[in-house]
């Protein structure tokens, strides 16, 4: 079984945080994640809040090796 985590921007307009669960849902222990004050490119948009977000997932995917 491989984790399945989709993040996405609350502002994101191109996959939107409507489209991220309707898909999380159809994905058997998919999480989803909507990123609050980002938008499709959370990286470059404000790297500080995208690691709040990022490094629970990977300190998670860690834990599954």
């Amino acid at each position: 079984q491989c984790p399945v985590y989709l993040l996405t921007g609350e502002y994101d307009f191109s996959c939107t945080p409507e489209d991220t669960l309707r898909t999380a849902r159809r994905i058997k222990g998919a999480q989803a994640i909507i990123m609050e004050g980002l938008g499709h490119f959370p990286m470059s948009e404000d790297p500080t809040q995208f690691r709040h977000y990022i490094l629970p997932v990977l300190d998670q995917i860690r834990g599954h090796e």
